[in-house]
């Protein structure tokens, strides 16, 4: 991560330099990613904040949609439900404006995490199908992965572990195949007690 922050920080000088105001966004949101990654919060979200101002500026709707969607994220991630709720709605409908079904799968399985986490499963379970639908028909195997991990989660919060698994099983393959860590912590999930096929209490 320090190694990609620092190409990053190089890119953006060069950016900078230029005037390329559109390559500016895309590194200050690539360094958004690598602080997410490192649990810095705090600067992601000052690099997703810049980085949907430097997309709005060149007009750039996919950037602003992609921006808003990881700002979703991070409020899910720090329990600022309402607002995370409010940047994937936005998200979703610049993505639904412009036609980026890849984009509009990313805003759908923020939702459903915000719904789970707010204690409305079955909600929750209709984003990251309608999620999963979507990233298949295109080929989106990340976020497939994303939505069978999310749709795991929902079955286990309602208790069907056997249902949970098999998603589990599903997004493990996906995730292994793309080479990223959140294959690890799929793998915790499936080895934890209570997701071997029976009901949890």
């Amino acid at each position: 991560y320090h190694q990609a922050a620092d190409h990053l920080q190089q890119a953006l000088a060069l950016c900078h330099d230029t005037g390329d105001r559109a390559g500016q966004a895309r590194a200050v949101a690539n360094l958004g990613v690598v602080n997410v990654r490192q649990g810095r919060y705090q600067q992601a979200t000052d690099n997703f904040l810049q980085a949907l101002a430097l997309a709005r500026g060149t007009g750039d709707r996919i950037g602003q949609a992609h921006a808003l969607a990881s700002l979703g994220d991070i409020d899910c991630r720090q329990c600022r439900y309402q607002r995370a709720t409010e940047h994937h709605r936005q998200a979703l409908a610049l993505f639904h404006e412009i036609g980026n079904r890849s984009g509009g799968a990313e805003a759908l399985n923020g939702l459903g995490e915000v719904f789970l986490a707010t204690g409305r499963a079955g909600h929750a379970r209709t984003q990251h199908a309608t999620a999963l639908s979507l990233a298949s028909e295109i080929g989106d195997k990340y976020e497939q992965a994303r939505a069978h991990d999310g749709l795991a989660r929902t079955h286990r919060a309602t208790g069907d572990a056997a249902q949970g698994r098999r998603h589990w099983q599903e997004a493990l393959a996906l995730y292994t195949d793309l080479g990223v860590p959140e294959a690890d912590q799929v793998r915790a999930q499936l080895a934890t007690k209570g997701n071997h096929g029976h009901r949890e209490p």
